[in-house]
């Protein structure tokens, strides 16, 4: 029956590129590269992501295009770190150029008013996300329509943007931020590099102070957002460089506010990494807190949470709830329907840095509480549920190591392969870290520290 699968799957997937290109040759290479690091065959490969393997065949000889879909599987199953997803992305581009300059010159009436090398450099990773997202066909479309609404737009006097640009890429944040939570990271990742890239020329641009100040402060959310789906997909280098971005775009911004809203989230992804020393990146969160100041906010709340999370995770697990108590004494002090920059957590309240904190002080009533109390207000599918039912397959395992682990491993198994990211095997390696010692000899739960091996318990 899974060989029918494959084969249906394979009738109907993996479109034909118009030549072979450079672009997809070389993530055919990259491709069979990682195939072959993982001591797999062209049948294994297909055994593991239901693909057919003569099409995988043809996507390693660059002659046929892979869906997103595809890609994005491949990445995570051969634990590529997000490679074979920027190879992709640079192989969309040279193909949607190709198309764009052969479909948009007529239509494009503008473009003797502007630069044509900073015009492709604005739309390179928009076109790139829309082609692997969509097909290659309809790429130079998207490119022209988001073009043209733009072009529709009157200029702030002195500007190279209008207010209405401007309010659409903070919209977009918005937005990026909630799909962050239930799609996978490189969906989110393909949406974010078409926004930023969208507004990275007007960065470059002399503006009028309030609109530097404006733009600088919607990329700088698209900055975070893209820093942390780096670090989802296991590339540290890229992440570390987007935090870099975040960070000088919400200086140039003004808003200390954001800035400390901004510096906890990086906090909340680089407690996680193995190879991160845990005291700087308290130093980080401290400083989060800094930002935000003295008076009540949802960033104060974060940062705050932020330093909680870090402590628990240094194991100084009394600090950890002091400091809890103190960012949940800020949260009573504003309105339950404060509307901060991230609503929905505000709304939630600290339900999901109680059941961490707890859960890794080993207090399991308070643990317990802070999950149930957080019951319903997120979806199944989205990421909090899954890493507070982790959370409460670790308290299991504190008693019952084997229950524990087998309720991490059906939570994993139920995960579609591209959302198994690093925060989910972070999570998941807790629940192997506080079963007792001589639990570890256990199939379930030997499985799962496999599972997470290089991952520091989150």
């Amino acid at each position: 029956m899974q060989h029918v699968q494959r084969i249906a799957r394979a009738d109907v997937t993996g479109q034909l590129t118009s030549k072979t290109s450079a672009g997809w040759q070389e993530f055919g290479r990259t491709l069979r590269a990682w195939r072959e690091r993982r001591e797999l065959s062209l049948r294994g490969l297909a055994d593991r992501i239901r693909w057919d393997y003569s099409l995988i065949a043809k996507w390693e000889q660059g002659k046929n295009r892979p869906s997103f879909e595809a890609i994005t599987l491949l990445d995570a199953e051969l634990g590529a770190g997000g490679e074979l997803v920027t190879q992709a992305l640079r192989a969309a581009m040279a193909e949607t150029d190709r198309l764009r300059r052969g479909t948009v010159e007529a239509v494009d009436a503008k473009a003797s008013t502007r630069d044509e090398g900073g015009d492709m450099e604005r739309r390179r990773l928009m076109r790139d996300a829309a082609a692997v997202a969509v097909g290659g066909a309809v790429a130079p479309v998207l490119a022209t329509l988001t073009d043209a609404w733009q072009a529709s737009e009157p200029r702030i006097s002195g500007a190279s943007v209008s207010q209405e640009m401007i309010d659409d890429w903070e919209d977009a944040a918005d937005l990026h931020a909630q799909r962050a939570y239930v799609d996978p990271p490189a969906v989110v990742l393909a949406g974010l590099a078409a926004d930023f890239a969208d507004m990275a020329p007007h960065l470059s641009r002399s503006q009028p102070e309030p609109v530097h100040r404006d733009l600088a402060h919607a990329a700088a959310r698209h900055a975070s957002l893209i820093a942390g789906k780096w670090f989802d997909l296991g590339n540290r280098r890229e992440a570390r460089r987007w935090w870099g971005k975040t960070r000088s775009l919400s200086e140039r911004s003004g808003d200390t506010l954001l800035a400390a809203w901004l510096t906890g989230r990086e906090v909340l992804y680089r407690r996680t990494d193995p190879g991160e020393n845990l005291d700087d990146v308290l130093l980080l969160a401290q400083q989060a807190s800094r930002l935000a100041g003295d008076r009540p906010s949802v960033p104060l709340v974060a940062a705050l949470c932020a330093e909680a999370q870090t402590l628990a995770t240094l194991g100084r697990h009394a600090e950890a709830v002091a400091t809890l108590r103190e960012a949940e004494d800020v949260f009573d002090q504003f309105p339950s329907q404060i509307i901060g920059l991230d609503s929905n957590w505000a709304l939630c309240g600290t339900y999901f840095d109680r059941s961490l904190i707890y859960t890794l002080a080993g207090d399991a009533r308070r643990a317990a509480e802070a999950q149930s109390a957080a019951e319903g207000l997120y979806p199944l599918e989205h990421r909090t549920s899954v890493l507070m039912a982790l959370h409460s397959a670790a308290l299991h395992a504190r008693t019952d190591p084997e229950q524990g682990a087998q309720q991490a491993l059906s939570l994993v198994e139920a995960l579609p392969a591209t959302r198994w990211d690093v925060r989910v095997k972070a999570t998941a390696r807790i629940v192997s870290d506080v079963a007792p010692e001589k639990a570890r000899a256990l199939p379930a739960v030997r499985e799962l520290r496999a599972l997470t091996t290089g991952y520091r318990s989150a």
